[in-house]
Formats: C-alpha cells, structure tokens, sequence
C-alpha cells in the first residue's frame, strides 16, 4: 500500500441582498457583517473536491 496526503476542498454559497453606492461596497458591507455576525455566513455547500499527492 501507498500513502497518500489528500486536501479535502468545499465551496460555500448564498445570495445576499446589500445596499450600496457599487459593487466593491457592496462585498466590503457584507464582508463586514459576517465577520461581526451580522449576517449569517452561507450554509450550502456547492462544490467539493479533492487534491491527491502520493507521498
């Protein structure tokens, strides 16, 4: 048998609706209220995937 080191990959995502004057307000307003907790970061996961590289 071989080793192996595997690095296991998930992918979150969720719509927000934020309020603001462009694009890169937007994402820094709700950046911000995630990291206070203010908003509740993304539960569904999207996308998985893993790295393999033999040892």
């Amino acid at each position: 048998m071989k080793k192996y080191s595997v690095t296991y990959h998930e992918t979150y995502e969720e719509n927000y609706e934020i309020e603001a004057n462009s694009p890169e307000e937007a994402e820094e307003i709700l950046r911000y209220r995630i990291q206070e907790g203010k908003e509740d970061g993304p539960e569904n996961c999207c996308d998985s995937w893993c790295d393999v590289t033999e040892l």
